[in-house]
């Protein structure tokens, strides 16, 4: 049928046969109208409405539902809860306590938490038995879970996340006992698996281990944990070049730090962050930094001496807050902190070495220095997700298209109109593939070419399962599905195809490598470029990277015209020549005068195709 046809004249034919009881005709036009993703709301609801009457009369009862889930349908919902399996039925009475109020809410999270633990979906069930308040219930389910992933071995994130989960219950039911001895186990896995995931290459899962730690130290106290969570998360960021979230993270662990009187820690984080913001360019913040970390080393030195503590540690706390000062030029302020230091108990000489020090900045006024933290308009949502839930929902669905494709059908206030339209299709598709023992090719290839038009995170997961197939054609599907989604957990698929059996499919990966080219994609390309034997592979990550408009990117390729082969050479010099950054030419200028001839060459050709002068 063709794709020009108006999607009124698509409903009006589907009626028709419905009309004559030709309900296979009406489903395939139908389901020809559904496709239609990007119609309006007014037209595309009618069309489900009639759609969910024929795969009702078919029999279809799961995929009718999934038409109610996007319509939030509760009476057609009610209707169908008795002839859905138990997974379906508790998502659906999770989704009516998500938008229910009150006792409501609270009763439908209890049955949702009763139904899936009949199924055998024990984390979700826990999660279910959170939001119903019932912590002594999730408790024993997350304690049941963890016990099951520490015996089995295998997925220490997994463990340390269900730990996490056991002692916020056990907090939530005042057992500190209880909750410290799960918060201990919970950090050594979960610091166990980032060290995994950092080895491997997939520094976004390690980021996710980080900010659990995060999390952990604000629940229990134990600062440690925060400042070890947020050293890994900025260092993380400032290698992906996400430097506003660096920035942002930066004063996220400098609000704590002040917020646990841990300040000594938090002038060190100052340090680092007014260094950073400076080699950034970002002045105001670096300098916003240095204020904070001359009043961090005050307060260092004011708590110091109301504890008794040793005076040598005042001192030197006085001492590095006036290095602090002295660098802004805030000399009124460094003649305050030498008289602070007159003021110590210390030995007589070094007394007045800082009463005379004092004299010497009597009169003279700080600097007017241009200091503010992060710009509102530069802050980003900072909302982390429960990942000790989102993550432990998906390592229970095991990679389930129908699952996932099922969730982002259920949120509305999440996604567009046009992603959940795109996750229904993707999941009655599933439902199909996923009914048969042995699914069809061509109806795999299908749902896998489905689950790239949704285009969301969630979904790797199922991709990555439909990956393991041993049909080449689906692992190419996936490959070339994969193109689509722009984040770095996408290269652990990729890079696996790369050094796929089938030539097909290294091919097709080499080309998704090279549409992989968002900003932090720089160090799985470079891993690539680094590590892999095939040239193509190699040539591909470099033409990805010549697109990436960042330092260490521009740095890599200028080392690829001094040290690599012609192949490489040429891939990143048509690269630069179509790209539009400025990063590369400002440091090839920057060191031109330390390159061969051969080198300058090179890169003269590049600067004249973008009309500029080496």
């Amino acid at each position: 049928m063709s794709q020009n046809t108006p999607l009124r004249v698509l409903h009006q034919r589907a009626r028709a046969a419905m009309q004559s009881g030709n309900l296979p005709e009406a489903m395939g036009i139908l389901q020809e109208a559904a496709s239609r993703t990007s119609a309006r709301e007014s037209e595309y609801t009618p069309v489900l409405a009639d759609l969910r009457t024929v795969l009702v009369q078919l029999g279809r009862h799961r995929a009718a539902l999934t038409v109610d889930w996007y319509r939030a349908d509760g009476s057609g919902e009610q209707r169908l809860l008795d002839s859905v399996p138990p997974m379906d039925k508790a998502r659906t009475l999770q989704a009516w306590a998500e938008r229910a109020e009150g006792n409501q809410s609270i009763d439908f999270y209890a049955r949702a938490a009763k139904t899936y633990e009949s199924a055998g979906l024990v984390a979700q069930a826990a999660i279910c038995r959170e939001k119903a308040r019932d912590y002594a219930a999730a408790r024993t389910l997350w304690s049941r879970l963890g016990d099951a992933l520490s015996r089995a071995g295998g997925d220490r994130y997994a463990a340390g996340l269900a730990r996490f989960n056991l002692s916020r219950c056990a907090k939530e039911m005042g057992d500190a006992p209880g909750a410290r001895a799960a918060v201990v186990q919970s950090v050594h896995l979960l610091e166990e698996a980032a060290d995994r995931y950092e080895r491997i290459g997939q520094r976004e899962r390690a980021f996710d281990c980080y900010q659990v730690l995060i999390a952990i130290g604000k629940q229990s106290g134990d600062f440690e944990h925060v400042l070890e969570g947020y050293v890994n998360v900025v260092r993380i960021l400032r290698e992906d070049n996400l430097r506003y979230y660096a920035i942002q993270s930066y004063e996220d662990a400098l609000g704590d730090a002040e917020k646990n009187e841990e300040f000594a820690a938090g002038a060190t984080l100052a340090q680092e962050m007014a260094s950073y913001a400076l080699g950034e360019n970002m002045l105001r913040v670096a300098n916003y930094a240095s204020r904070l970390q001359a009043n961090m080393w005050q307060r260092v030195a004011s708590a110091t001496v109301q504890r008794g503590g040793p005076t040598e540690m005042a001192e030197n706390a006085i001492l590095a807050a006036i290095v602090a000062l002295a660098r802004q030029g805030q000399f009124d302020a460094v003649g305050r902190m030498y008289a602070a230091l007159a003021d110590l108990d210390l030995e007589p000489s070094r007394k007045a070495h800082y009463a005379r020090a004092c004299t010497r900045y009597h009169g003279v006024k700080d600097a007017v220095v241009d200091a503010a933290p992060l710009a509102p308009h530069l802050r980003q949502d900072a909302a982390f997700p429960d990942v000790w839930h989102v993550d432990l929902v998906e390592w229970e669905q095991q990679g389930s298209a129908s699952q996932a494709c099922g969730d982002v059908v259920l949120e509305p206030e999440s996604w567009s109109e046009v992603t959940r339209r795109r996750a229904m299709l993707a999941r009655l598709q599933a439902l199909e593939v996923e009914a048969q023992s042995s699914p069809d090719p061509g109806a795999l290839v299908k749902l896998t070419e489905l689950l790239g038009h949704v285009e969301l995170y969630q979904i790797l997961a199922p991709l990555e399962r439909l990956y393991e197939s041993p049909l080449p054609q689906l692992r190419l599907a996936v490959i070339t599905a994969l193109e689509r989604f722009m984040y770095k957990r996408t290269f652990v698929t990729v890079r696996a195809a790369l050094s796929d059996s089938d030539a097909e499919v290294r091919r097709r990966a080499c080309s998704t490598v090279e549409a992989l080219r968002f900003p932090h994609a720089f160090d799985p390309l470079a891993r690539i470029f680094r590590e892999s034997s095939d040239p193509g592979a190699r040539t591909a990550s470099l033409r990805a990277i010549a697109r990436i408009d960042t330092r260490e990117a521009a740095e890599l390729l200028l080392g690829v015209f001094q040290h690599e082969g012609k192949a490489e050479r040429t891939a990143a010099a048509e690269a630069l020549k179509r790209a539009r950054g400025g990063t590369f030419l400002e440091v090839a200028r920057s060191e031109a005068g330390t390159l061969d001839d051969r080198v300058r060459q090179d890169l003269r050709e590049v600067f004249q195709a973008r009309g500029e002068m080496l």
